[in-house]
């Protein structure tokens, strides 16, 4: 669509950086409704890229290697925004990379990627250099080096706190690109992916602090 969401994006009500957001701005309901103003192809689109790239659709997930080939595929056939498509070869890389980082970190030799050769272009590199912690990609991705350290001390809060910072700048950058058009549109929606995700994990961590102090009071008592 060549005339930019100007309504649409205007609509949007500002999202805070998730780490110091309390609460949701917008309800899923209320932001499907103001989707419902996007050109019919980039809804389409847009569900796509989400079903496979969004943080929160762990129920989604691709349950073996070579599903998430066909799937990373498959989407990228069906999408031909270009800044949509960029952001999902940036994503998957992403998870490749972060697969990588866990098999190496758990014992595996390089043979462990094959099965995802074809999911990005950086399998064959990693598995070239899968002796060098970072496998000699920080000069492209220079969060590597500090998931590897929480890997290594088993800080998996910490690596996902990563993660969602570096998607949320990568997708701050994407709608300085386009603050009206489909990009910005777009953005949104993945940052509010991730703010949702961050809320309910801080509402879990809250779940499990409180019970654990529900047992200290009873062994005290």
């Amino acid at each position: 669509m060549a005339e930019p969401y100007i309504m649409l994006v205007s609509s949007l009500p500002y999202l805070p950086p998730f780490e110091q957001a309390e609460r949701s701005p917008i309800t899923r309901l209320r932001l499907e409704q103001r989707l419902h103003n996007l050109d019919a192809d980039d809804a389409r689109q847009l569900a796509e890229a989400e079903a496979l790239v969004s943080w929160r659709m762990s129920l989604a997930k691709p349950k073996t290697d070579a599903e998430m080939v066909l799937r990373s595929r498959a989407a990228m056939q069906a999408i031909s925004q270009p800044a949509l498509r960029e952001f999902i070869e940036f994503r998957i890389d992403q998870q490749v990379i972060l697969a990588g980082l866990r098999q190496r970190n758990a014992g595996a030799d390089a043979s462990a990627l094959e099965p995802i050769t074809a999911a990005s272009r950086w399998v064959r590199y990693m598995t070239a250099h899968w002796e060098d912690p970072t496998f000699k990609l920080t000069a492209i991705y220079p969060w590597i080096a500090e998931a590897h350290r929480y890997l290594d001390s088993n800080n998996a809060g910490a690596l996902d706190s990563l993660m969602m910072h570096v998607i949320w700048q990568r997708l701050g950058r994407i709608t300085e690109n386009n603050r009206f058009g489909f990009e910005a549109v777009f953005a949104f929606v993945f940052k509010w992916d991730i703010l949702q995700a961050w809320l309910a994990r801080d509402a879990a961590q809250a779940k499990s602090r409180f019970q654990d102090l529900i047992k200290e009071i009873k062994n005290d008592s």
